[in-house]
């Protein structure tokens, strides 16, 4: 993760910083529009990496309205609860909750271009939200475990 911040700091980023290992960066940037940063992101990573690599970005504010909302308040507190971050808002109305085909994924809700999931252990195995949403919607996605997205939020809180 270290290479990472390198990399996003040589973008012109600053106070750069990672959390775990699955490729989430914290940066303050004095760009405003989303998709523009978000394209500066991808060519920037594929000229650095030589290959192309999906970018969701979300700003703090963003993060923490999303957390003070809690979707998953109702749930149970043992539930396996993720965010999926996608890369554009679904154009199909869905109605809610709504389940993958082997109901190891829960859709309980989608704000903008965030679905909230939860994780139903099915035949042994967990569901893993981003491969049923690329399918069933056919947007990018990843995924973050609730607890990491609220850490995001104290991390970058944090920082500011």
């Amino acid at each position: 993760m270290e290479a990472l911040v390198k990399i996003f700091s040589s973008f012109g980023f600053k106070n750069v910083k990672t959390f775990i290992q699955s490729g989430n960066v914290i940066f303050d940037s004095d760009e405003t529009d989303m998709d523009v940063l978000t394209s500066k992101i991808e060519k920037g990573l594929s000229k650095k990496l030589g290959y192309e690599v999906d970018v969701m970005v979300r700003t703090v504010h963003q993060l923490e309205t999303m957390v003070k909302r809690n979707p998953f308040s109702k749930l149970d507190e043992g539930a396996k609860i993720s965010v999926a971050f996608m890369s554009l808002k679904p154009k199909t109305k869905l109605e809610f909750p709504v389940f993958s085909s082997k109901k190891d994924v829960e859709i309980i809700e989608i704000k903008d271009r965030d679905a909230f999931c939860v994780h139903h252990l099915v035949n042994g195995q967990w569901g893993y939200p981003n491969l049923y949403i690329e399918k069933s919607l056919g947007i990018k996605s990843t995924v973050r475990f609730w607890s990491s997205v609220k850490k995001l939020v104290e991390i970058a809180s944090l920082a500011e």
